[in-house]
Order: structure tokens, then C-alpha cells, then sequence
């Protein structure tokens, strides 16, 4: 297959995309100068996954000109145990949505994780809970809002840990160890902003009892450009799945599966908002991979790879999220190890990935990290040293510079941005 494209292709492709931000410029444009920047930071508990407290979702006012974060308000002390795993916006700026990243729900055995909805007071950003449903699967630790605001997509990771259960192969008592399963679970989301439990559930390939290995785990969910399809990352047993998408439909369509070689551990990814391509990282082998995307049928295939950390650096990494900048010019990846971003630019004629430099994140294990809705200002979650800190970007180069702010905040896990 050949992936190019004509200058014709990418010439209607980029009006599109200009057009599209015009719109969202118009959207924006109520309020006038009276309107503010809210950035919403998720928080890991300081126990492991909803306990010891410190979790919740804190609100900060963004400073627009130099991008420094100011603490306006927090979650109420009964979501101390909150432990957010990720956290996604409706697109009036009306709601939040969050996952509970847990093995269980109020200590109850087998139970899973939770999604919970919060509504937004547009004059202080102050959240007001709303409900909470079970996640349909156990730490879900990524999740999505389609752009009109009726469905939210939730994947679940699982845990490693392994049941014990016995069976007999040929009369012979054997040890299986079956894994949670690896999911993604659709919500339709209520006239008044809540969420409905789960209407559909994808459940990934689950591994053969009879085999060792880590079950199916899912990291991520993403809408490719068009909106009409959801890909989904297999960091468990290195799958790429993708689901139809309707949002006017109660029900995930079949999804398509592509392997992606064996070890890598596909993590997170950032698609492309006006070319054919989308890009991943991959958590096990500290490479970031890109394919090419067909909007038709949904098929994938691959086309580069690239290293995000130098070739002399020994110690241990994994690589966890994925941003593309809003101009679609370069991509950024997370190194937690190395502890850095490491920064490609975009390919328009081939989808590949060529190297930029390696950022320093000014702190440790950067889990996630995203640009405000300007593209000016890139925020990165420091999770070990508690902190999330800001980079002004060169949109030109892709190159960031620490503009110096930094705001405290316990194991920082995610954070969106809103105008209110």
C-alpha cells in the first residue's frame, strides 16, 4: 500500500482542519474577555489505587500569557480516595468525567473500578458530583467524550495478578491463571450530564487458559480524525483495536484486530487531526510506532518506528503517553525512566517520525502531560516528585523551554482544560 499523499490530498486536508478551528474559534468566542482558562489535574492516592487519601481532582485558573497554574479549588475531602486515573471534558464545557483506577469500588470484592460525573459551576469551575457507575472492568485508566457530548468511552486495564484456578487436562490436575479481562466500556451520557451504566462492552481476546503470559490489558481509547472510529491499545498482549463508532448507537460495532509484534506493549495514542495517520508508544521496548489509518474500513498498517531515549542510556524505561501538537506539525512522548519528552516532527508525505530532541521534564516519571487549547503552553504531570510543570512551546520547532512555573500537586495523573 502506498501511504504518500498528493499535494491535492494534503491541501484539502489542511483546509479541513482550518475550517474546523475556525469553527471552534467561533464557539469560543461568547463571553468575551471576561472568560477564563481552567485546567482540572486528576491525582493518584497516595496508597495504592484508592487508599491513603491525597487523590481528587484539584482546579487551577491558567494564566493565559505565561502559563502558570493558580490553585482555585479541589474535590471535597469525601473524594480523598479518589484515585483518577484519567479524566475527559463534554464539549460545552458543562461536565467532567473521571475513572476511579481500582481493583474494587468501596473495598467490595470484585466489583472493579467506577467512572464518576461531575457538572462544572462556570463562574469558579467548581465541581459538583453527580453519580457514579461501575467501570465494567477493573482499573480503568483512560477514557474519551465523542464530540457531541452522548457517549463516554472508558478502557480497562485489569492487574496482573493472576487467580489461581485447577482444572483437569487429560485426567491430570493442572494450575490455570486467568486474568481480569481487558475492556472497553461505552456510557450514554443523560440529558442532565450524568452517565447511564455501561451499554456496551468490547472485551479483548482473552489468553488461552492453557499458555503463560499477561492477559489482554486495555491502556487507551481514541476517536481517529473523523469521529467514526474508536482505536484502542492492547498493552497486555500487543493488539491495536478498532471499533466502529455511532453516536447515535446504544452498541460498540465488531472491532477489527491488528497484532503489533510481540513485547512492545502498545500503550497511548495521538491520531493525526488532518492526515491518515495516527501514532503510538509503546511501553516495554522505549519506541514510538506510526500507521497509517484508512477511514473507510478501519484498516491499520504500519509505517515507522523511531528510539525516544539515546542509545547510551541503560537503565530502566517504559514510555507512557502520547500528544500530537494542535498544528499536527509534532509529535511527544513520555519517557518514565529517562524522564523526558521526547519530540518528533511529523512527516506530512509518509507519517514518519523525525527526531527533534529530548526534553528534560524537570521532574520524575512523567505519566501524562498536555498542551493547553492554544498549543502555546505544554503541562507535564511529574508523578515521584509531585509537581506539574510547564514548557512554552515553539510551534515552529516543536522544541520546549521550561517557562519556570510549577504547581504542587500529589501524584499528579492527568490534566484537560476548559473555557469557561
Amino acid at each position: 500500500m502506498n501511504s504518500k499523499l498528493t499535494r491535492r490530498e494534503l491541501f484539502a486536508m489542511t483546509g479541513t482542519m482550518v475550517a474546523g478551528a475556525t469553527a471552534l474559534s467561533a464557539f469560543q468566542a461568547p463571553g468575551g474577555a471576561n472568560r477564563k482558562l481552567y485546567a482540572f489535574a486528576g491525582a493518584w492516592t497516595q496508597g495504592p489505587f484508592g487508599t491513603g487519601g491525597g487523590g481528587g481532582i484539584t482546579v487551577f485558573t491558567v494564566n493565559t500569557s505565561d502559563g502558570s497554574l493558580t490553585k482555585v479549588g479541589r474535590t471535597a475531602t469525601e473524594f480523598d480516595n479518589l484515585n483518577v486515573g484519567n479524566l475527559c471534558i463534554s464539549p460545552d464545557g458543562r461536565f467532567l468525567y473521571c475513572t476511579h483506577e481500582a481493583p474494587t469500588t468501596d473495598n467490595k470484592p470484585g466489583t472493579g473500578g467506577a467512572v464518576h460525573s461531575f457538572s462544572i459551576n462556570a463562574a469558579s469551575g467548581a465541581l459538583t458530583h453527580m453519580n457514579a457507575v461501575p467501570s465494567m472492568g477493573v482499573n480503568p485508566c483512560f477514557m474519551i467524550i465523542d464530540k457531541t457530548g452522548k457517549r463516554v468511552l472508558v478502557a480497562n486495564h485489569g492487574i496482573f495478578n493472576k487467580a489461581v484456578q485447577v482444572t483437569k487436562r487429560n485426567g491430570v490436575p493442572v494450575i490455570e491463571t486467568p486474568t481480569d479481562d481487558g475492556t472497553v466500556a461505552m456510557f450514554a451520557v443523560k440529558p442532565d450530564g450524568s452517565l447511564e451504566t455501561a451499554c456496551d462492552v468490547g472485551v479483548f481476546e482473552r489468553r488461552p487458559l492453557s499458555e503463560p503470559g499477561a492477559g489482554a490489558s486495555a491502556h487507551s481509547v481514541n476517536f481517529d480524525n473523523t469521529g467514526r472510529w474508536v482505536i484502542a491499545c492492547d498493552v497486555g498482549s500487543d493488539h491495536i483495536y478498532v471499533y466502529p463508532f455511532d453516536a447515535t448507537s446504544r452498541s460498540l460495532g465488531t472491532a477489527k484486530v491488528f497484532a503489533t509484534p510481540a513485547g512492545r506493549a502498545p500503550r497511548h495514542s495521538a491520531i493525526h487531526p488532518r492526515l491518515p495517520y495516527f501514532f503510538i508508544t509503546n511501553e516495554r521496548e522505549s519506541i514510538v510506532s506510526s500507521f497509517h489509518f484508512d477511514s473507510k474500513t478501519g484498516d491499520v498498517q504500519p509505517i515507522h518506528t523511531a528510539p525516544t531515549i539515546p542509545a547510551d542510556f541503560k537503565e530502566k524505561n517504559a514510555l507512557a503517553d502520547m500528544r500530537i501538537h494542535p498544528n499536527g506539525n509534532f509529535i511527544y512522548a513520555s519517557n518514565r525512566g529517562h524522564d523526558s519528552l521526547a519530540i518528533f516532527r511529523v512527516e506530512d508525505s509518509t507519517g514518519k517520525m523525525i527526531p527533534v530532541e529530548i526534553t528534560s521534564t524537570q521532574g520524575g516519571n512523567p505519566r501524562e502531560f498536555d498542551f493547553d487549547p492554544s498549543g502555546r503552553f505544554l503541562y507535564v504531570g511529574n508523578q515521584t516528585t509531585n509537581q506539574m510543570v510547564t514548557f512554552a512551546v515553539d510551534a515552529n520547532t516543536g522544541k520546549l523551554t521550561p517557562t519556570g512555573a510549577k504547581a504542587e500537586i500529589l501524584k499528579p495523573s492527568c490534566i484537560k482544560f476548559v473555557t469557561l
